[in-house]
């Protein structure tokens, strides 16, 4: 299974419904330059804490990168897919303090959260990468199908059919594209050819630091709490708290608009988005998306996540295939409260939960899990 992550789907089923922007709804400074359609926005989130925002979903999307300074060094969390990117942000940071980074950590192995190690690495060679022993193994594994020829053949097979689709100017229903719908593939277009510029800079960088619970970093005045609270987007997601700001961290364990559950586990998410809440936290920091500074759309997801989880053990039957399972899930009123009406969110709620989620609720119920990054 192809495990980058990509809006793609989405650009098939829907012939390209309007792009939704994900704006951050903190100050935000002037823009920096931008890389095809991949750029990004400084958010001030607590104090010493800043966000460097993906502002909306890409073709290929990339995660948000947060800088924790404090009075000794500075840590990372998440370092992004575009190298060009990543290195823009590394000038911001050094903008910021001349404290180094010391750490950079990835919140999981899903390749937009750690392309950008090497990129950190360059710039402050003693750096530490901390990850979940989990990650660190599978980014080791599956490390050479990200960059070099074995990258840009992927994103090429994603780029035909979209080239192809905006030269006919028709949708795959033989429906003319708006204009709208014709801006948002070409933007996706331009971000698939940047993609594939950027596959032969990709460097890897693996983990010096790993840890199997929790672990406690000084930065010289500020503590961070790195935490595994159980397997949720994936099997090694790791969250950070800032308990002097009552800030989380969360990589994709907490996506907006709409959760990313492709190799997932459902049941034990919600509980670890249980374990988010009882932090108490001020300040959620999501993976992708804007800075929220309450817990409620954590509690929406984690609702939507039990509701599906609920309904699934209830309708399970030894001998059941996948779509059995499938027609027997009603995801219709959690749809319409993700996407407000929104028809590109709505497509990827309805793809990302009924189709890889309902494919790993199946698997868990079965006893049959396939293993990540397959």
């Amino acid at each position: 299974m192809d495990t980058r992550q990509t809006v793609a789907k989405s650009l098939r089923r829907l012939g390209c419904a309007a792009a939704m922007a994900l704006c951050a709804a903190s100050i935000v400074r002037a823009a920096p330059p931008s890389w095809g359609p991949y750029t990004y926005e400084k958010v001030d989130i607590a104090d010493g804490v800043y966000g460097f925002i993906e502002p909306k979903l890409n073709a290929v999307v990339s995660s948000n990168i947060i800088a924790v300074v404090g009075r000794d060094a500075i840590l990372v969390f998440d370092s992004g897919h575009h190298p060009p990117v990543t290195r823009a942000i590394i000038g911001e940071i050094k903008k910021i303090s001349a404290k180094p980074v010391r750490y950079v950590v990835n919140s999981h192995w899903h390749h937009d959260h750690w392309v950008g190690n090497a990129e950190f690495a360059a710039a402050w060679p003693a750096v530490q990468v901390v990850a979940h022993p989990f990650t660190a193994a599978l980014i080791q594994t599956l490390r050479e199908k990200f960059r070099g020829a074995p990258c840009k053949a992927e994103l090429e097979k994603e780029l035909a059919p979209q080239r192809e689709r905006l030269a006919s100017g028709k949708r795959d229903d033989g429906t003319p594209l708006s204009d709208k719908s014709r801006a948002f593939l070409a933007d996706a277009i331009s971000g698939l050819e940047q993609s594939i510029r950027e596959c032969d800079e990709e460097k890897f960088r693996d983990a010096d630091l790993t840890f199997d619970s929790t672990l406690t970093i000084d930065l010289g005045g500020r503590i961070v709490e790195l935490k595994f609270l159980g397997r949720g987007n994936t099997a090694g997601d790791v969250v950070a708290w800032l308990p002097d700001t009552r800030t989380v961290l969360t990589g994709d364990v907490v996506v907006i608009p709409f959760p990313f559950a492709t190799q997932s586990y459902l049941t034990e998410w919600a509980a670890v988005l249980r374990k988010i809440e009882a932090l108490q936290p001020a300040i959620v920091v999501p993976g992708h998306g804007p800075v929220q500074h309450d817990t409620a759309y954590v509690d929406q997801l984690a609702q939507m996540l039990e509701s599906v989880s609920r309904q699934a053990h209830s309708a399970w039957q030894p001998g059941m295939s996948a779509d059995d399972l499938r027609k027997k899930i009603d995801i219709a009123a959690w749809s319409e409260k993700f996407s407000h009406g929104d028809a590109f969110i709505k497509a990827n709620f309805d793809y990302m939960i009924s189709q890889p989620g309902l494919d790993r609720m199946w698997q868990e119920l079965s006893g049959q899990w396939k293993p990540e990054g397959e």
